[in-house]
């Protein structure tokens, strides 16, 4: 199935809200990269922007796909993130509550320096995005995972597989 992916690197999120993540760079072996420090005991939200394309495929599924690391790696520990969103269109108001689109526990790595590419899915009719929405959202960890990872997971990326015709 086709798809158009949006792709958001750390510092494309903007830190918004009285909850937002430190911005830092770490050094991930031999990578120097930016990233976003989530905790594990406050949700907190990077914002972002995305316009939902025109060939939209409204039979498809969205894929959520976030890549992350864990500060300090632990054996058998879990992350889960949150994709709030608030899809608006033409003369429709962009106040509103986001509905969100959770990951689950999902197990991360347990070494240090090494990343997890975490991925979960959504129906576009369960989302309720139309073509041409403009899709306000915010990315946050869940603290309330079982297992959860003690202490920040670093925030490496985010990408959105949008179906398509």
């Amino acid at each position: 199935m086709p798809y158009q992916q949006f792709q958001f690197p750390p510092q494309s999120l903007f830190c918004l809200e009285t909850n937002r993540p430190a911005q830092a760079s770490v050094d991930l072996g031999t990578i120097i990269t930016p990233v976003l420090c989530y905790d594990d005991t406050t949700e907190e939200y990077g914002n972002g922007v995305l316009e939902v394309p025109d060939t939209l495929d409204t039979a498809g599924t969205v894929t959520f796909r976030v890549v992350c690391s864990p500060k300090t790696g632990a054996a058998s520990k879990n992350v889960g993130w949150t994709f709030g969103h608030r899809p608006v269109n033409t003369a429709e108001a962009i106040d509103g509550s986001y509905t969100d689109e959770d990951s689950g526990a999902v197990a991360i790595t347990a070494t240090t320096g090494q990343q997890t590419i975490m991925e979960w899915t959504e129906t576009v009719a369960n989302l309720g995005w139309v073509a041409g929405d403009v899709v306000y959202f915010r990315l946050s960890r869940d603290p309330g995972v079982t297992n959860d990872l003690t202490g920040d997971c670093y925030f490496v990326r985010l990408a959105v597989d949008v179906p398509v015709t």
